[in-house]
Parts: structure tokens; sequence; C-alpha cells
């Protein structure tokens, strides 16, 4: 995530940058564009402003302290642990603030998200999503594209770094127009109907797409080969960008999983879509350019105009609530400490827990032949590797066996089986693979951090180093190389080298508390 924008007036950058997108639309739809940044899309990424929420949050399970303050018209995080605290000056404001927003910051030219999050239903801070139980947390975990473009107009990313992008991170800072509509080229030389992609007067697919973008985010996406998260256009269909899978339901089990980006498929369970055919979807509900006023009538009045008629006797009247009954809020499985609205919309919704992480995937929408089996093997084998299931990794490996030949240089298939061969105890073929895939010259810092894993696990100290300070060298602000590289110094009983490495990590990441603390158990000052 040249860095998000440069030093010094960054606010007015952005500024101008979100104001210049906004006029291409505005002239002739002044009050569409003034509703949409209402809405929860025209405020998904925003510059900081005074008058945020300030205060201070201890995290007990670690002993750290955060603490959020004013800064002119910003807004500054200060992290304390152990003694020592470092500032960090909040670049973006990440989250419409509907049920949560969170902070980036910089380093060098990468992106960083802030350990907490302000939860707004509780009016409080707490620990960001996934970040509950760190036991040191700090402006460690990347802004990845995957996570940006979500949240971002057009953030340009660095190709193939994990988490560094240009100067001027995104333009505008929020979603744009163009993320549903497309490029607006044509429709400014010809402004009439049909000039510009519209997605209600799309066929289902296309019209589908461009929701599931964002609000479909399944267990695990799996890009196509040479295709980014960026790639994606309205007028297309998702499936030709990348694929998306969900759980493989057991026999018994409940169908999903709640979660956070999953409205799309908890909308497709309902009895609305299943029994409307391709008619029902989320503009049925829903006006992308404008923020109900009043939700709950709001949406009650979508539902009385298909249930006007037909409502069984005793049930409420029309115009009463149906929000509350049929798509109650409820929390997920991802979520921290907030609830979102189940878009089941069931009949009578029961309180029932998730079923476990699934043992199998399946694809939201099928892709062609060989390319449906590859992308199946990856999410199987990345899936098994966030659940520490070997089978799902096993069942991943074999599908990528059967279609290696197909994809004798496709990085991402040469990094899954590598890793997941040299997980199941056959190191040398692992090695072989991800060895291929460097030699591609389009391995990255994440590729030579799976390498030297391979490395060690046939005794090669020497070329795992090698293959770390290739990962520093390309990624210099990712702290996974680093703490690799220093336990394999402190594996090897080299102390020396061990702390060289996080003088290092300090020299280029000078404010966050960890290696500072290391160094000073090893005798070494602190930065200043």
């Amino acid at each position: 995530m040249r860095a998000v924008i440069l030093a010094h007036g960054a606010v007015a950058l952005a500024s101008v940058a979100a104001a210049s997108d906004a006029r291409q639309c505005e002239a002739c739809h002044s009050e569409i564009v003034e509703g949409y940044r209402g809405t929860g899309m025209g405020r998904s990424m925003r510059i900081p402003w005074a008058g945020q929420p300030t205060g201070v949050y201890r995290h007990g399970h670690s002993g750290t302290t955060f603490q959020v303050s004013p800064a002119g018209d910003g807004v500054v995080q200060e992290v304390r642990r152990g003694g020592l605290s470092a500032r960090y000056e909040v670049e973006f404001v990440i989250g419409s603030g509907n049920a949560a927003f969170g902070y980036l910051v910089r380093a060098g030219d990468a992106l960083f998200q802030s350990p907490v999050t302000f939860y707004t239903e509780l009016g409080r801070w707490g620990m960001a999503p996934g970040m509950e139980r760190d036991p040191a947390p700090d402006f460690t975990r990347p802004v990845t594209p995957e996570c940006l473009w979500c949240h971002a107009g057009r953030p340009r990313h660095v190709p193939g770094t994990v988490n560094s992008y240009e100067d001027g991170l995104a333009d505008p800072p929020a979603i744009s127009c163009e993320r549903c509509h497309g490029p607006p080229d044509r429709h400014l030389r010809e402004p009439a109907r049909g000039s510009i992609f519209n997605p209600a007067s799309a066929s289902p697919r296309e019209r589908d797409s461009v929701c599931e973008q964002c609000h479909l985010g399944g267990v695990i996406r799996v890009l196509n080969p040479g295709q980014t998260f960026g790639s994606f256009q309205p007028g297309r269909r998702l499936e030709q960008s990348w694929s998306v899978f969900l759980g493989q339901p057991e026999a018994g089990a409940a169908e999903d999983r709640f979660q956070v980006v999953s409205h799309v498929e908890q909308l497709a369970l309902s009895a609305c879509a299943q029994g409307s055919g391709d008619r029902f979807w989320c503009g049925t509900c829903h006006d992308p350019h404008q923020a109900a006023a009043d939700p709950k009538p709001y949406f009650s009045e979508r539902c009385v105009e298909c249930h006007a008629e037909g409502l069984s006797e005793g049930h409420a009247g029309l115009g009463s609530d149906c929000i509350s009954c049929h798509m109650p809020r409820r929390r997920s499985h991802d979520s921290g400490h907030s609830a979102f609205t189940d878009h089941r919309i069931a009949r009578r919704p029961a309180s029932r827990p998730d079923p476990p992480p699934p043992s199998e995937l399946r694809p939201w929408k099928p892709v062609p032949g060989v390319l449906a089996r590859r992308n199946l093997g990856i999410a199987h084998i990345l899936q098994g590797q966030e659940q520490g299931s070997f089978e799902m990794i096993r069942r991943g490996a074999a599908q990528l066996r059967d279609v290696l030949d197909q994809f004798p240089e496709d990085v991402a298939v040469l990094d899954a089986l590598g890793t997941a061969l040299v997980m199941g105890r056959v190191p040398r073929e692992g090695l072989r693979l991800l060895e291929t895939a460097v030699r591609t010259g389009r391995a990255r810092a994440l590729q030579y951090n799976a390498l030297a894993a391979a490395r060690l696990e046939l005794g090669d100290k020497r070329g795992a180093e090698a293959a770390l300070e290739e990962a520093i060298r390309l990624e210099p602000t990712l702290e996974s190389s680093y703490r690799m590289l220093a336990k394999v110094h402190r594996d090897a009983g080299n102390s020396s080298r061990e702390r060289d490495v996080w003088l290092r990590l300090r020299g280029r990441r000078p404010r966050l508390l960890d290696p500072q603390l290391r160094l000073q158990q090893r005798g070494s000052a602190p930065a200043h």
C-alpha cells in the first residue's frame, strides 16, 4: 500500500484528486454525485479530519496502549509498550463508519493498517479483527491490493509487491463512479444513454458481478493468470478476473458461514432471490446513489412492493418494521465487535452458530476447463495453510499436480504447489518448483520467503539466508522476512548476526517497538 501520497501537501493532493474525479460526473449529475457522497461507498476511504473520535485503548493481552489524538486538521496514533512509544501520522481513514473505521499509515512506499479500530455502534476503540490475540501488536499488517481495492477509487499498486503503492495512492480516495459504471471516456464524448455501462440494464451475470467485486469475499479468492484485483471492469463477468470459493457444506450443516463480506452469498440463499429467477438483485432494494435517511421504513417499503398481498393472518400490518424481524443484525466470525445485517431474509430467523471452517471448497461461479482445477487447487492449499488443515493442502496439491504441465511458469501455481509439497514432507520436489518460480523473474518477496522455508527444511541455512536477503531487497519494509532471517541466525547460535538483522529492521522501520525491545534485551540502545 511511493507512498500513499507525498509527505507534504498530502491532504491537498488527495482532495484535488477526489474533486477532479467527481467533477467529471457532477456537471450533469450533480444530485446523484451529492447523494453518493453520503453513502457508505462514498465514504469508504477518506483523508483524516478534525473532530474524529479520540481516546485511549489498552490491549490487556499484550500490555500495549494505543492513544488516538487530534493533530491540526488530522489525527495521530501513539503506541506504547515496554517503556517505549512511537507516534504515527494517520494518512487515511478506511471504512465508512457505518459499523467501524480504522486508520492507515505509511512506511516508505508501503501502507500498513493500524492495530486498533473504532467500533461505531459501541462508541469505543478495540483491536482490529484478527489482532485480538496478537502478543506484540504494531503497525505491521500490510494493506494488500485485495483489501484496498474495495475501499479506494483507483489504488496505484506496484505490481508484484505486497503493499507498495505509487505516489497518489488512491485517486480518488473513496470508491469512484467508475467502479460500477466503468471508464467514462466514451460517455464524456457522447453523453447519452447507452454510452456508459449501467448495471441495472445489463445482463444478470454482468449486473451482479459489479456488486460481487466487493460484496462477495467468500472463503478465499484466487486470481486468474495475468489478472489483478484492478483488472475487473464493469460489463465483464467477475470470474473472468478471479474465482471466489465458498465452503462446501457437509450433510446437515448450515450452508454458509456468516461473515462481513458475504452479502451476495447470503442474498442468494433467500427465498426472495431463489423464487425470482434472475430478477431480484442488490439494486432491487438498495439505491447505490443515496443513503436511506431512516433505513428500517425505507427497506420495509421495498418489502411491501412485493409482499403487499398474501400476508398470513395475524402477521404485522403493512408499513411495520419488516427488517428487524426478517433481516436481523448479527455478529460475524470476522467482524470484531460489529454486527451486520443478515441478507438471507429468513421467514423465521433462527439464532444458530456458524458451521466450522470448511474442509472442502466450491466455486461461486465455474470457470472453464483446466483453469477451474488450477484455481481450486490454489484455493485449497492457501485455505489449508490458513486453517492448519493438511487434508486441504493434500487435496490442493493433487489438483495442481494434474494441471502443472499446463502452467509451467505460473508463479502462483509453482508457489502454492511447491509450498504444499514442502509441508507434505516432499521438500526436494517442492524446492525444485519454488526455484522454478524464482527463475521466471516474476517472483517477489513472499515467493523468496517460501523458497527460504524450503531450503531450511533441507538444512540449507546459507541458501535460506540468501533467499531472505533477496526478499528484503525487494520489499525492505516487510517485517516477515526480517523475522525469518533473525530466526535463521538465532537457530544457528549466531546472536551477533541476529542482532544485526534487528538493527536493519529498526533502521528501515525505526518506530516499530518489537525490534527496539529485542535490541534492548541484547544490550543495544533504542532508536531516537
